[in-house]
């Protein structure tokens, strides 16, 4: 695996951890909304509805598989995060952070770093990933940018 397509499997993780995110909001909320039926007309406890019962383990069950995830998610990420911070070059690994984890367009990474050259930003970006092979190589990763 290169450099760049490691890094493309970080920027999915990312893209993918929003999405997960999001789901367990909102199983979160739909848990949140079941409630079962707790009396009756005789103010004795009812038996929850088996329909209840089983939404409520469904989304328990679902934010368990989602959290599992998503952990995983996080740890990939983190440990790609501290491969580009073991870049020496403060200005690649700025490139390669707003690229690959915050998922920005390199003409709109070249605008914000004020490269005035169009393919400059597109040639450091190229220098960055060599970089980063570097490090994949130092961590055992057959690599090549």
């Amino acid at each position: 695996m290169n450099a760049k397509e490691y890094l493309e499997q970080v920027a999915k993780a990312e893209r993918d951890m929003r999405v997960l995110k999001a789901k367990i909001d909102h199983y979160e909320d739909l848990g949140l909304s079941i409630t079962p039926h707790i009396g009756n007309a005789s103010g004795k406890p009812s038996t929850p509805s088996s329909r209840v019962e089983t939404a409520a383990i469904g989304v328990v069950d679902t934010l368990g598989e989602l959290k599992a995830k998503l952990g995983a998610y996080r740890a990939f990420i983190e440990e790609a995060q501290k491969r580009i911070d073991r870049i020496p070059q403060e200005r690649y690994r700025q490139i390669l952070t707003l690229r690959y984890l915050c998922g920005m367009k390199l003409p709109k990474i070249g605008e914000e770093m004020r490269y005035t050259d169009r393919n400059s930003i597109y040639r450091a970006h190229g220098y960055a990933l060599l970089e980063m092979a570097k490090i994949l190589e130092e961590d055992g990763y057959d690599n090549q940018a």
